[in-house]
């Protein structure tokens, strides 16, 4: 039989149903080590709800005294773990009652198990069942989507707040950015493109009407929020991507009309694609490391990736130049922009590697 007493729930909470109180006393009495409760400015209305909360046994409630967020709420508790208890799991969980105290223990079962490895616990409902909202249902299958072409992973339910995070990973998680709904799922992207494994385990799929009214989600504002975050290093990468191919296509022409009079054949295109690389190639590095991914890279796999496309581009170039009657730089363009999706992949999946950069935690807040 499991045991919880190393695992902490952490529930966000904004103007909670009455029925809060009785999941919080319900995971406490299942053995877990605590349930913390940040109350993220629901203000005085709903104070009896966290003051019974409080007054329970293994239950701990923080206060920001106005509302800053579901991610600054996370932050929140994430400081206050790693200044008392550093060494525990967490597992989050919404207050709106769409998580049951089945569903908690079952994505702390799945982190135990892990046994200190470094993985990312998503409880995933099913979103296909005919009780989902039509808007959950839509937003999932996007965002699922759009998962799966930038990062190469199908994940079902990408928007569950029911997650494991495992004392490994508290602290790279504390400092991902995002203060509202945009916080997990930049916490999700940051999980991919760190290569940690993300591992689904399924629970109950509840929800109160076909509107989801309890939910306190916006679906416009929160989704346009939501894809920018998704969006953003895929962006700033192909902006990167873009800037260095400008260089490369630039120096490239340069070396064919100077040096080789516009003359195609194959010297003539390795010289001037090795050239045109060993400059582009130089900015993106630079670039990607210290803006893209704000991480620490690895140089020889960047170079290493760097070869297998300069060889790829420059035969690519040459056989595709031959079926275009001559039109080298036509040819380069069509081939590069083949491998630039192949060196995107490559390059957020292994070369790049370590924790993101990300602001400092938040503020701290009051404790009752």
């Amino acid at each position: 039989m499991s045991t919880y007493a190393d695992t902490i729930v952490v529930i966000p909470s904004l103007h909670p149903e009455p029925a809060f109180v009785d999941l919080a006393r319900e995971l406490t009495a299942a053995g877990f080590g605590e349930v913390l409760v940040i109350d993220d400015g629901s203000g005085l209305a709903f104070g009896e709800v966290f003051a019974a909360i409080a007054a329970s046994p293994g239950c701990r409630v923080l206060t920001h005294p106005e509302n800053r967020g579901k991610g600054a709420a996370l932050k929140t508790a994430f400081a206050d773990i790693a200044a008392r208890r550093p060494d525990a799991v967490v597992v989050t969980a919404d207050s709106d009652g769409q998580h049951t105290a089945q569903g908690i223990r079952t994505v702390a079962d799945r982190v135990q198990a892990a046994d200190g490895e470094r993985i990312f616990v998503l409880g995933a409902r099913d979103v296909d069942l005919p009780h989902v909202p039509l808007l959950s249902r839509l937003g999932n299958k996007l965002t699922t989507l759009v998962i799966k072409a930038l990062y190469g992973q199908t994940l079902p339910d990408t928007q569950t707040g029911l997650r494991g995070i495992p004392a490994a990973l508290l602290e790279p998680m504390s400092r991902v950015p995002g203060e509202r709904f945009d916080y997990e799922m930049n916490a999700l992207t940051w999980a991919l493109s760190a290569g940690v494994p993300i591992v689904e385990v399924p629970v109950a799929t509840i929800y109160h009407d076909k509107s989801n009214s309890v939910s306190h989600f916006r679906p416009v504002r929160d989704s346009v929020i939501i894809y920018r975050s998704i969006f953003a290093r895929a962006g700033s990468y192909f902006a990167s991507s873009g800037v260095a191919a400008l260089i490369d296509l630039s120096v490239f022409t340069l070396v064919i009309d100077r040096v080789f009079d516009g003359r195609s054949y194959l010297r003539a295109v390795v010289t001037a694609t090795l050239a045109a690389r060993v400059v582009s190639s130089a900015v993106n590095f630079l670039i990607n490391r210290h803006l893209v991914f704000a991480r620490h890279g690895s140089a020889w796999r960047y170079y290493a990736l760097a070869f297998g496309v300069l060889a790829a581009s420059a035969l690519g170039t040459t056989a595709m130049s031959m079926l275009l009657a001559g039109h080298v730089i036509w040819a380069k363009i069509i081939v590069d922009i083949v491998l630039f999706a192949v060196a995107y992949h490559v390059q957020r999946t292994w070369v790049f590697h370590g924790n993101p950069g990300a602001p400092k935690g938040p503020d701290s807040a009051q404790v009752r």
